[in-house]
């Protein structure tokens, strides 16, 4: 009704009016309480008259449990009152007494006793008689539910303790539907849940209501994006499916808002521009280079032949290109012996002509060190090339044998690429600076695998990446099924793609959560795992030629560069970059990852123990 005429001004007819209008300006008449934006009101422009249109609709006699006779609604200024004491407050409150100079108010101003109370009392409990009253009604009426098709409900009025068949919750003190006949128990405000939901934490599709999980999502465990609790198949719950994104519906429902980076006080001192952003175009695996780069040029202060702790020869700098001190031209790859890593200008070679070649940076390492992840004591920098077994780094548990910070009273080690990996990262999969943490038990978000060692984690959210998920996937990898093609990183949802995926490596099904290489011309797919390797022997330096029990030629040591054909002969995995021993004698194309050599001596080894 866009007018009404009300008793309470019989000059001027009252049209409704929406409250963002009267926000500021106008009271209600009869409540005197101010009308607000979400408020509707019928109101007289011309008088300055208004009241709230729940106000204006209200009944002219009530009968209420507090006042033992008939109150009629009467406009104050037309009685020979200038104020009134309202009997419902001053029963209740007997120090807040609530006193009107004006408006409207429920009286039994007519009878011999006069009486009178407000109208925020009587409508209060009016309203809860009229609630109560339609609740028993309700309860009189069986309804169905799509949530339990074939059988009726009742509102039971009695209070119970059970869990929600909806929402797997109890609620001792809410009203419920019972199944008529089945034991199927469910709050009364879930039966009128809300179709779809919009969520700023999911804002490019609204989440879908569903009572059960869909089939389609059977094979992968599923949980909810809130509390991280596995999803069962039998209970509601909120969902995208383009985006499998799940939510039970108490948690989608009570969603605190989204964090913002000024939360998270471990970060405010970072600024995110300053930061190393993941993923990267290439693979990140060499941290001291990137620390260093403002000092790959020559200083006055650098000494051009030094001696050096971990070699007994005198070593001497190579700061440019020359025809004898130039890094291999050919497709092996030359190492540094401090961190396994590529050697680059400038570095330090052996003068008296070994094969020992140390990054400028290597050379400067300190001694000693303090690290945030090991705060307890200090870590000391020793060299492991004589020790009988390889070492076990902590941060990436790569195995190595040179260059290794440790701990002697804790056995606690780290590479020297792990103990300079940045403190702060930011990855593209998540809106929050990660923090370098060493979690006992880390569950990467990524790869949905317990990784040990040094992850990135942003506390606040629950979420966190291991370090090869979250540093050593590059942006694209390349890969011969592809022809040449650049294979980027893909992160999920992937829009327009309903079908499963499968590792054109592995041949197995790929988790629709879980990144992945895709390149959508050739509908090429792969794990990372499968087609970015993780090297746990990256950290070992080993040259020469030895002979195998295995293969009937002796091996080589060697690394070499990106080369799509490079394969090893044993696991067929791409082999480029990584340690491995090839056979030189002709036409024999044989070569060997080092992992796989490792298993074939160890079962060799563990072969001969049987026998003996």
């Amino acid at each position: 009704m866009e007018e009404i005429n009300h008793f309470s001004h019989e000059r001027h007819p009252l049209k409704l009016i929406n409250g963002v209008i009267l926000f500021g300006v106008g009271k209600c008449f009869a409540c005197v309480k101010p009308i607000s934006p979400s408020d509707s009101a019928y109101g007289c422009i011309q008088c300055l008259f208004f009241l709230h249109k729940s106000c204006a609709e209200l009944p002219l006699t009530i009968n209420t449990s507090s006042i033992y006779q008939p109150l009629k609604l009467i406009n104050m200024r037309k009685t020979r009152f200038s104020t009134f004491l309202c009997g419902v407050c001053s029963l209740q409150q007997p120090v807040r007494l609530q006193r009107l100079a004006h408006g409207l108010c429920y009286s039994s101003y007519d009878g011999p006793d006069i009486f009178a109370a407000c109208i925020n009392c009587c409508v209060g409990e009016f309203s809860q008689k009229a609630e109560a009253d339609a609740i028993k009604k309700e309860a009189m009426v069986k309804i169905k539910h799509e949530g339990h098709p074939g059988h009726t409900l009742t509102l039971q009025l009695r209070p119970a303790s059970f869990r929600c068949d909806a929402c797997h919750t109890k609620d001792d003190d809410g009203l419920f539907y019972q199944c008529d006949s089945c034991d199927f128990w469910i709050h009364k405000t879930c039966t009128s849940l809300a179709s779809t939901l919009d969520l700023p934490h999911h804002p490019n599709h609204p989440l879908v209501l569903v009572y059960s999980l869909p089939e389609n999502f059977y094979k992968y465990a599923n949980y909810c994006e809130f509390c991280k609790i596995y999803i069962r198949r039998n209970e509601w719950l909120y969902h995208c499916a383009n985006c499998r994104y799940f939510a039970h519906i108490k948690c989608a429902l009570n969603a605190s808002p989204p964090s913002t980076p000024r939360d998270h006080p471990s970060t405010s001192g970072s600024n995110e521009h300053d930061l190393l952003h993941f993923p990267m175009p290439d693979v990140f695996r060499d941290p001291l280079k990137l620390l260093h780069l403002d000092e790959l040029s020559l200083d006055d202060n650098d000494e051009l032949e030094i001696k050096h702790w971990s070699h007994h020869h005198p070593l001497i700098l190579n700061v440019e290109p020359q025809h004898n001190n130039m890094p291999s031209t050919s497709d092996s790859i030359e190492v540094c012996y401090g961190c396994i890593r590529p050697i680059s200008f400038p570095y330090y070679s052996c003068k008296d002509g070994c094969s020992f070649t140390l990054h400028k940076y290597c050379a400067q390492l300190p001694l000693t060190l303090k690290h945030q992840l090991h705060p307890d004591h200090s870590l000391d920098l020793v060299d492991t090339s004589g020790h009988e077994y390889f070492y076990e780094c902590t941060g990436c548990y790569s195995y190595g044998n040179t260059f290794v910070y440790r701990c002697e009273t804790c056995g606690f080690h780290f590479c020297v690429n792990c103990a300079y990996l940045p403190n702060i990262i930011k990855h593209k999969t998540h809106n929050h600076p990660l923090i370098q943490v060493i979690d006992p038990q880390p569950l990467c978000k990524a790869c949905a695998k317990w990784s040990p060692g040094i992850s990135y984690a942003c506390e606040a959210c629950e979420f966190q990446l291991d370090m090869h998920c979250s540093m050593r996937l590059p942006q694209s990898l390349h890969h011969r099924y592809c022809k040449g093609h650049e294979v980027p990183l893909t992160y999920p949802p992937i829009e327009n793609h309903p079908e499963d995926f499968y590792c054109d490596i592995c041949e197995e099904e790929m988790h629709p959560k879980q990144p992945l290489y895709y390149f959508h011309k050739y509908k090429c797919s792969f794990h990372p795992c499968c087609i970015s390797r993780r090297d746990f022997y990256e950290n070992i330096w080993k040259e020469g030629t030895i002979t195998v029990s295995y293969h009937k030629h002796p091996l080589t040591y060697v690394r070499r560069k990106k080369s799509p054909q490079y394969v090893c002969s044993t696991c067929n995995q791409d082999i480029n970059g990584y340690s491995v021993l090839e056979c030189r004698a002709k036409l024999c194309n044989f070569n060997i990852c080092y992992r796989c050599h490792r298993n074939k001596i160890i079962g060799l080894y563990r072969n001969w123990r049987r026998a003996v």
